[in-house]
């Protein structure tokens, strides 16, 4: 935005620091800044700190995230860096209404640390939606369960998305909960959910942490799951539309009830693959029963093969390979 006070590269800007003149600024990580692209902003809750570096002094440290969104330009690939030790309370529906396609917010910190930005959904119907395209969510903490029960916290519905290795914490107690955590609706073409650690412990219940619509080429790979998900008819994977291509594999998934379902697939044409997927459960009966499933079908319409997904239960520790016949 070129008439943004302080925005890298208009005329009303300090100079930057001398890592912009570089064509990327590269880390441990990898390249963060590509060509084209630019840091929008730095978001911190508590502002500056004693001893802070150029960052700090470039006039781009913002205290809210609302206000990071304001300094980015649409389809640039701008970044906003999330600096240790930021608060956000997503308190509202639509919470990044300034959101714009193509933002990038990465996380300087490290997923699940004390001190990592950790965004909390504080009221029930408080969402984050992303709406436009080409977002990325990276390495942050959030919190969906932070209120009881916050129903649909995080809602896809643009082509591009990406939420990538976030610490994602669905709920800790049955007054602090959320039940579908990610919902991929309609219009969420390439959607790539990866490399997530996902956590609801304390008697907190989901209903799905990641339900598919009928989207497009949905990645939903890598990613660690520990859930109540209590439904025989749902999964803590759900593909409940007719998505076409779907791609999910190398999940672990460990469901604490007797009657759950890793991956559940609804009675609709989706087509895809699921594969390599590990999924332990509880089992009190000592024996597996008929609704405690890795992967478990309804119906015969989805054109989806199933490769190589295993499954133990908690008491016997058996690695049994499921499904061994369509769920019902």
């Amino acid at each position: 935005m070129s008439t943004v006070e302080n925005a890298y590269g208009n005329f009303l800007s300090n100079p930057p620091p001398f890592l912009s003149n570089y064509a990327a600024i590269a880390s441990p990580w990898g390249t963060l800044v590509k060509p084209g692209g630019r840091v929008a902003a730095y978001l911190r809750s508590t502002g500056a700190q004693d001893g802070e570096d150029h960052f700090a002094a470039s006039g781009l440290l913002v205290t809210t995230l609302s206000a990071a969104l304001k300094r980015v330009r649409a389809g640039y690939g701008d970044i906003i860096y999330v600096l240790q030790g930021d608060v956000q309370s997503i308190s509202a529906a639509d919470f990044a209404s300034d959101l714009v396609a193509g933002t990038q917010i990465i996380s300087c910190g490290r997923p699940g640390a004390t001190n990592n930005p950790t965004w909390t959904w504080t009221a029930t119907g408080s969402t984050f939606l992303l709406d436009v395209a080409n977002v990325s969510l990276v390495g942050l903490n959030l919190v969906t369960g932070g209120a009881d029960p916050v129903t649909a916290p995080i809602t896809v519905s643009a082509a591009g998305c990406a939420i990538v290795g976030c610490h994602i914490i669905a709920g800790t107690s049955a007054t602090l909960e959320s039940s579908t955590v990610i919902t991929l609706a309609s219009g969420a073409t390439d959607c790539l959910i990866a490399g997530n650690r996902f956590s609801a412990t304390g008697g907190a219940v989901t209903t799905a942490c990641v339900s598919i619509g009928a989207v497009a080429r949905p990645t939903v790979v890598n990613n660690r799951f520990i859930t109540t998900q209590s439904s025989a008819t749902t999964g803590v994977i759900a593909i409940t539309g007719a998505a076409t291509d779907v791609d999910i594999g190398w999940n672990r998934i460990y469901n604490a009830v007797e009657d759950g379902v890793g991956i559940r697939l609804a009675d609709v044409a989706a087509t895809g693959m699921i594969y390599n997927n590990y999924v332990g459960g509880v089992d009190a009966g000592g024996t597996v029963t008929n609704a405690l499933k890795a992967v478990s079908f309804a119906g015969t319409s989805h054109i989806v093969r199933c490769f190589e997904n295993r499954f133990t239960d908690e008491d016997s520790g058996t690695g049994v390979i499921s499904p061994a016949a369509a769920g019902t």
